[in-house]
């Protein structure tokens, strides 16, 4: 139920971000507010929690967010808090992203690599896989050493692997699988 709650809140967020030609602010805000959750598990913590009053919840959110984000969000924090949902933020904070990069045909790629990319490998990256799914792609890079080499690349739930580690468990189970005669 709260994550549906959570999705109506950024859809209507974003609509009214639209209307209000406020959208570029409205995520810079969510990226800030989601940037801050993030770093805070006693944030999140303080705002899940059920018997800290309402009052001490907006007090803290003024605090931290008052200066940082624009009215209209700032408006939205209000909202939250009136009808006690302030523990939603995170999960609207995620939904509005994913929205806002839907809104404008953006798709996220999480790369997993064995090193590092070079500049030149990401751009080229990028370029094939907005060629091939005709969007623009936002790459989250990470590095897993156990990869060995080769790329791991998820979007959504698809996973391309052309990992070393993949291809030498590939080996090996075709290899056990050949019955010995």
């Amino acid at each position: 139920m709260s994550l549906t709650a959570a999705k109506r809140y950024a859809n209507a967020f974003l609509e009214t971000a639209i209307e209000q030609d406020k959208l570029e602010k409205a995520k810079d805000d969510m990226l800030t507010i989601k940037s801050t959750l993030e770093s805070s598990s006693e944030l999140r913590l303080f705002l899940k929690n059920p018997i800290v009053k309402n009052s001490q919840k907006k007090a803290a959110l003024e605090a931290i967010f008052t200066k940082q984000v624009d009215e209209l969000t700032f408006r939205l924090i209000n909202l939250l808090l009136e009808k006690k949902r302030e523990g939603l933020l995170d999960e609207i904070t995620r939904n509005f992203l994913a929205l806002y990069n839907h809104h404008h045909g953006i798709i996220e790629a999480e790369v997993s690599s064995a090193s590092e990319l070079s500049d030149k490998q990401f751009k080229t990256l990028a370029k094939q896989l907005g060629v091939s799914t005709g969007k623009k792609v936002k790459i989250n890079s990470k590095i897993d050493s156990d990869l060995i080499g080769g790329l791991m690349v998820r979007i959504d739930d698809t996973v391309i692997d052309g990992t070393v580690k993949y291809k030498l468990r590939q080996l090996k189970q075709s290899l056990t699988s050949v019955a010995v005669e």
